[in-house]
């Protein structure tokens, strides 16, 4: 069963942080608003309740203390608007009813009024309640009830007081997210910088206690894979100069002991070995640059690669300009390069060279009119010792280390090489390589001639 995928803009930590914090302040917020709401309805009922009761009794105190006939000319001035008054002639009872408010009412006014109240009597009309209050023996008092509405706070108030706290809630939860992740980040950062180079910075062992102890693992990590690089390297070495000197042996012995016919076999299995050795200890020392950077313009080196490969007798063209310059090590920049274009020239009889720019990168890709690479297998050729049946058989030569070399030694500079199969035919590879900053020394190269 498959995990429900979230929205991408939910993926990150800090989008996760922000909409927990944000739901439960809405959520607080809403009971606290419920709770606060209950109170003070309770609370505000009893001290209406004991305001409209001492207002009523003035009423009809007020009412008692006038002649009859000036009485019902007062009634308009007496009207509070939520409730009104009426005069009625006789004092016959009224239905009692149990409107709930309304017998909430009368009791507070028994309880205010006192024994010169009165008999207070209740009824709907229809479900409209009101109070029956003897005024003397020819006129009884009705409060009646349900006129205008009380007020409410507008919903428009409530809405952007939280509108208003959630804004704020985000701003604080987005800044302390963001000072708490900042550590992942350069964490991140440093993990991207080790992939790229063996050599990068280690970070610093700072701030909080778990920060500081994640850089010191990190860090330990990187040492480890530095000694791991360095003890496969001096293996290789060691293998490969021990190697040399049995191969030299067999080369003569073979040169002047091995019967005619057969002396040209032995010479070139026994170059294929050597050719072999060293294309290993390469790919070992591959991973992590030894020789200083430098700035250098990548016109000048591209187009002395392409004319060295027409005085091979091959067909190559290089395109574009560029005027950042990159900080390389010539050489090894070099070799990587000429891998690229060894392998344009060996399975698709030319190659192209284009120089261009894109999104603050120099970007050179070197095209082919060979039969391309199936899909599946344009990450896979760059795995070591890997050689495609279709196209690099033992015959046409090579180890399958060339595209590994060059991928690590771009890598290396902080680029990269991908493959891409063209649409009318044809295999491009195209490698991306940071600028140069201003903080990287000044010093230019142009061409480098010497080969790797």
């Amino acid at each position: 069963m498959s995990r429900l995928q979230l929205p991408r803009a939910l993926r990150s930590l800090t989008a996760r942080v922000m909409l927990i914090l944000v739901l439960a302040t809405v959520f607080i917020q809403a009971v606290s608003f419920i709770a606060v709401l209950a109170v003070s309805a309770r609370e505000g009922r009893a001290q209406m309740y004991a305001f409209m009761s001492a207002d009523v009794v003035f009423v009809q105190r007020f009412l008692r203390s006038l002649p009859a006939e000036q009485r019902v000319a007062w009634l308009t001035s007496l009207d509070r608007g939520y409730y009104g008054f009426e005069l009625i002639e006789g004092t016959s009872p009224v239905p009692r009813c149990t409107h709930p408010h309304a017998v909430e009412l009368a009791d507070s006014m028994r309880a205010r009024g006192g024994q010169d109240l009165g008999v207070v009597a209740l009824c709907d009309i229809p479900d409209q309640p009101f109070l029956s209050l003897p005024i003397d023996s020819r006129q009884t008092l009705l409060v009646r009830f349900g006129g205008r509405p009380l007020p409410l706070p507008p919903f428009s108030t409530g809405f952007a007081y939280l509108s208003a706290l959630c804004l704020a809630v985000m701003l604080v939860a987005w800044l302390a997210v963001r000072q708490a992740t900042r550590p992942l980040s350069r964490l991140a950062d440093a993990a991207d910088a080790l992939g790229r180079d063996l050599h990068a910075p280690p970070l610093a062992e700072d701030g909080p206690m778990e920060v500081s102890r994640a850089a010191r693992a990190f860090n330990a990590m990187q040492r480890a894979i530095h000694r791991h690089v360095a003890e496969r390297t001096e293996i290789l070495a060691a293998i490969s100069h021990d190697l040399k000197t049995p191969l030299t042996r067999l080369r003569l012995r073979a040169e002047n002991h091995a019967p005619p016919d057969q002396r040209p076999r032995f010479v070139a299995d026994i170059d294929a070995m050597h050719a072999m050795i060293q294309d290993g200890l390469d790919y070992a020392e591959s991973a992590s640059l030894r020789e200083p950077r430098q700035l250098l313009n990548l016109g000048p080196l591209c187009e002395a690669l392409a004319e060295d490969m027409r005085d091979a007798g091959f067909d190559c063209l290089c395109q574009g300009q560029v005027e950042a310059p990159v900080h390389a090590a010539p050489r090894a920049l070099r070799r990587a390069l000429q891998n690229l274009l060894d392998n344009a020239v060996r399975y698709g009889q030319r190659a192209r060279v284009q120089l261009g720019e894109d999104h603050g990168r120099i970007v050179i890709g070197i095209e082919d009119d060979g039969p391309g690479i199936p899909p599946d297998q344009l990450e896979r050729v760059f795995d070591p010792f890997l050689r495609l049946e279709i196209s690099r058989s033992r015959a046409t030569g090579g180890s399958g280390l060339g595209l590994s070399i060059a991928r690590n030694l771009l890598r290396a500079h902080g680029g990269d090489v991908r493959l891409h199969n063209l649409a009318h035919g044809g295999l491009r590879a195209e490698v991306r390589l940071p600028r140069a900053t201003a903080a990287q020394p000044a010093h230019m190269s142009g061409t480098p001639s010497g080969r790797p």
